[in-house]
C-alpha cells in the first residue's frame, strides 16, 4: 500500500529498520508497500506513535551506516550502507534534525572537508534558507575551514541571512543547565552564529 511506502520514505527508514519498527517482517512489510496484504489499524496506529524516540535511533543508525559508506573513520566498524549518498543530501539531513547522535553531528565537519569539491554549496544555501539552518550550515562550513569559491560564498549568503534566535547543533532537547554552560564556553565562532556547540576547528578530523 503506498501509505506505508510513503511513510517509510518520509523517514529515510530501509525496509528492514521499517519492518522492525513496525513488528513485521521485511518480506510482509514488502507486500504491504505492493498493497498484497491489508494495512490493519493496529500497524496504521503504530505508524503514527513510534515515530518519537525509535524513528531517531533508526535515522541515527541510517547516517552512521551512510556516513560509513562514504569512509568515514570513525564509522568504519558500521555496516555500510548499501547505496552511497550526495555528501549534501546528507549533511542537510543531519542539520535539519532537531536532535541527533552526537557522533553523527562532530562528523559533518569531515563530511564537508573530504567533499567540498562534490558539495553543490548553492544548492544547500537554498535549503537551509527554507527551512531555517542557516546558523548551522554557516557556522558548520566555517568550522570545517571550506574555502572553494563555491563555499566562501556560501557563507557570506548565509552570514548576510543569519537568524538572532538562538539555535543548537542538532541538540534541541539540551537542558537549560547545559545551555547557559553553553553559551558562557563556546567559541566567539558559534557565538556569531547564534549556535550553542562547543565544536570547534580543533575537533574536525583530517579527511586525507
Amino acid at each position: 500500500m503506498a501509505d506505508v511506502l510513503r511513510w517509510r520514505k518520509r523517514n529515510g527508514l530501509t525496509q528492514v529498520a521499517a519492518a522492525s519498527l513496525l513488528g513485521v517482517s521485511q518480506p510482509y512489510l514488502s507486500l504491504l508497500e505492493k498493497g498484497a496484504r491489508p494495512l490493519t489499524a493496529a500497524l496504521r496506529n503504530r505508524m503514527k506513535t513510534d515515530s518519537g524516540q525509535d524513528e531517531r535511533r533508526n535515522s541515527d543508525d541510517l547516517f552512521r551506516a551512510q556516513l560509513s559508506g562514504l569512509g568515514y573513520p570513525g564509522f568504519a566498524h558500521v555496516e555500510k550502507s548499501r547505496r552511497k549518498p550526495r555528501p549534501d543530501s546528507l549533511l542537510m539531513a543531519v542539520l535539519a534534525q532537531p536532535d541527533a547522535d552526537a557522533r553523527v553531528v562532530e562528523a559533518l565537519p569531515w563530511l564537508v572537508t573530504a567533499s567540498k569539491h562534490q558539495l553543490d554549496f548553492a544548492s544547500m544555501v537554498r535549503h537551509a534558507k527554507l527551512q531555517d539552518l542557516q546558523n548551522r550550515l554557516g557556522f558548520l562550513l566555517q568550522v570545517s575551514g571550506v574555502e572553494t569559491p563555491g563555499g566562501l560564498l556560501a557563507v557570506r549568503e548565509l552570514d548576510r541571512a543569519r537568524l538572532l534566535r538562538e539555535d543548537t547543533l542538532c541538540w534541541d532537547s539540551m537542558p537549560a543547565a547545559t545551555r547557559e554552560w553553553m553559551r558562557s564556553n563556546r567559541t566567539p565562532l558559534a557565538a556569531h552564529w547564534n549556535v550553542l556547540t562547543r565544536l570547534q576547528a580543533e575537533d574536525v578530523h583530517d579527511a586525507a
